[in-house]
């Protein structure tokens, strides 16, 4: 069988991925020293590239710079690779929280066909994997919203009502999709129960017509299931969909964002995600970074960074979710250093906040970590982290740049994506003439690959389906990639 162009690019840079993370297990925390080793004279020697939080208790935390030296007069961006973790589970003490799971269904009008008929088929599959102790909800949306199931327990009566129910789903009308986000948020919010895990999934195949369809409106909605301390989680299938929208949603819920092409990977996302929050040890994490002096918090895999009050100016904080046993997630923070004066400098606190049931905990970062502001090119690649910096560039680097690249492709700038590519090539290439990285010269090549799609999504009478679903393909393959396992 033929493979999507999205299942293409997964395969193509979760391989590099992979082989980052196997590279980084095996050496990390090694330094290259380049053709020098001497700290700069009148410099203090930085601290260590790896940094952990004290551990004891359901989550461990670490970071680790790519870097520990910037060069006087660039740009002083250095990375930071953050590792959230869950502890695994004794197997006499196996992981299944009560789970409340509330489905939020487009049923518009172009949802006719095959994906409502793979979504009403998800829908049954997922009920067939519900306990007694669970509880279940759908709403759909069209023009307005309406409550399928309200959310109850999974017993055989209920459940022989709900495969009824299902099978009435019928598309019709516009997208409400604000309708559907305020009936499914609500009727989560209202019936939380103590030591249950909620979750909402929105699945929707298309724009927002209807209702208040602004893109402020609806990402405030969803900052609801952060407040909440619960994921909403979004699935766009089909070509219409704003994936900019849905991914922004996922990100303002702390949850998932999932790309389909057609239905038919429906019901695996659903068993996913419901598999995902049943394990849960650990929600509503909060990653704070406070800066020193004049150093900048730039980036964090692109989840948004909120400003912190009442503390000191540029501390910023974002919100990766949930962890469930025995889950690791990666996240890269890009700060910018100044780098007008030689010196050593202190970057930023962080610290991570969890909760475990109703109770909340706090660790942090014991050691503040330290980056020199160098004049000459031995100084700046003896404070290089090989491993890090490879991890850096596949993980971060080339699907920030895939990122980019998808926008621009979208909006038709052909000039602009193919000038962020060879910055990224360019730039990528000078810095792996010294540290000599197999890895990151692969990934170059893929470079060279995205560059000869984006060329050939600009040719032909179809050029805009072509861009759209390059896009959208190379899009959310970036986000997984580039979050290292939210989804696993």
């Amino acid at each position: 069988m033929e493979r999507s162009e999205e299942q293409r690019t997964r395969g193509r840079t979760g391989a590099l991925v992979a082989g980052a993370l196997v590279l980084g297990t095996a050496v990390v925390g090694t330094v290259a020293r380049g053709t020098g080793t001497r700290i700069p004279i009148g410099l203090e020697r930085t601290s260590s590239s790896t940094f952990t939080a004290p551990t004891g208790g359901a989550v461990t935390f670490s970071g680790t710079l790519d870097r520990t030296a910037v060069r006087r007069g660039t740009d002083g961006l250095v990375r930071m690779e953050l590792v959230i973790a869950a502890r695994e589970q004794p197997a006499t003490q196996p992981v299944r929280v009560p789970t409340d799971l509330v489905v939020i269904l487009d049923r518009s009008g172009s949802m006719a066909g095959a994906k409502l008929e793979q979504a009403r088929a998800a829908v049954r599959e997922l009920l067939t994997q519900l306990g007694p102790d669970d509880r279940f909800g759908l709403v759909t949306y069209s023009n307005e919203a309406t409550l399928v199931i309200p959310l109850t327990a999974a017993d055989d009566r209920a459940r022989d009502r709900w495969f009824s129910a299902v099978a009435e789903i019928a598309p019709s009308g516009g997208t409400n999709i604000a309708s559907g986000l305020d009936l499914g948020l609500d009727t989560i919010e209202r019936s939380r129960g103590s030591g249950r895990v909620p979750r909402v999934i929105l699945v929707s195949d298309g724009l927002a017509n209807q209702g208040d369809a602004s893109h402020q409106g609806l990402v405030q909605r969803g900052g609801r299931a952060a407040r909440g301390e619960y994921m909403l989680t979004t699935v766009g299938v089909g070509a219409d969909f704003n994936e900019y929208l849905m991914t922004a949603l996922a990100d303002a819920g702390t949850g998932n964002y999932y790309y389909l092409q057609s239905g038919d990977n429906l019901a695996a996302v659903l068993a996913r995600e419901f598999g995902a929050a049943r394990a849960t040890v650990a929600s509503g994490l909060a990653v704070q970074i406070t800066p020193a002096g004049f150093v900048r918090v730039v980036d964090a895999a692109g989840y948004p960074l909120e400003p912190v009050a009442g503390t000191d100016p540029g501390a910023v904080v974002f919100r990766p979710g949930a962890l469930f046993a025995g889950q690791e997630r990666r996240v890269w923070v890009t700060l910018a250093v100044p780098s007008h004066a030689l010196g050593t400098v202190n970057l930023a606190d962080v610290s991570l906040s969890y909760a475990v049931g109703a109770e909340r905990t706090t660790i942090a970062l014991t050691d503040v970590p330290r980056v020199a502001c160098v004049e000459g090119e031995d100084d700046f690649y003896a404070g290089v982290d090989v491993s890090s910096w490879t991890r850096s560039v596949l993980v971060d680097g080339y699907n920030a740049l895939q990122q980019r690249v998808a926008r621009d492709v979208k909006a038709g700038r052909l000039d602009d994506a193919r000038k962020a590519i060879q910055e990224f090539r360019n730039d990528t290439a000078t810095m792996n003439a010294r540290v000599q990285s197999a890895p990151v010269a692969d990934a170059l090549l893929l470079v060279d690959e995205l560059d000869g799609e984006v060329g050939a999504a600009f040719r032909g009478a179809d050029q805009r389906e072509k861009q759209n679903a390059l896009s959208k393909a190379r899009g959310a393959a970036a986000l997984d990639e580039r979050r290292a396992g939210s989804k696993q």
